[in-house]
């Protein structure tokens, strides 16, 4: 038995674009949020720290990421005409989660060396700036 949904239909909100509306008012959200923390760090100067400046890249991955979530707003009506812009938005919208994520493992891996191991990597600071951004590219892009 095979049930049919129709576009007006108010129980299907996927339809809708319920769930993207939700999506974008809580990238709102996120974005207020990422620029309060950007700017406190800046100017409280907290930049100067190597750990601070890893938390800042993480943050303005966040930024990015919330960003993309504020720009579905614009697919809520979805049609055939803006295929393309769709699927770049949710390409990017998955590079930067997965930037989120790798950025997230570099400062976990830097406080661990730092706390356990008693080592500082600020020498390594280009490698996971270079390798968050790569890595999720590739990822990305595998279909």
């Amino acid at each position: 038995m095979e049930t049919n949904l129709s576009t007006n239909c108010s129980t299907a909100p996927l339809t809708n674009g319920f769930l993207i509306r939700i999506h974008g008012s809580l990238g709102t959200v996120s974005v207020a949020t990422c620029l309060f923390a950007l700017s406190w760090l800046f100017y409280l100067k907290l930049y100067k720290q190597f750990l601070y400046r890893l938390a800042a890249y993480q943050v303005m991955a966040s930024l990015l990421h919330a960003l993309l979530g504020v720009c579905q707003f614009s697919f809520s009506e979805y049609n055939d005409s803006k295929y393309t812009a769709c699927a770049a938005v949710g390409y990017l919208f998955l590079v930067a989660g997965w930037m989120k994520t790798c950025f997230g493992c570099w400062v976990t891996f830097h406080l661990f060396c730092f706390a356990v191991l008693l080592k500082n990597m600020k020498k390594l600071e280009p490698l996971y700036v270079i390798s968050s951004i790569l890595v999720p590219i590739v990822i990305s892009s595998v279909p």
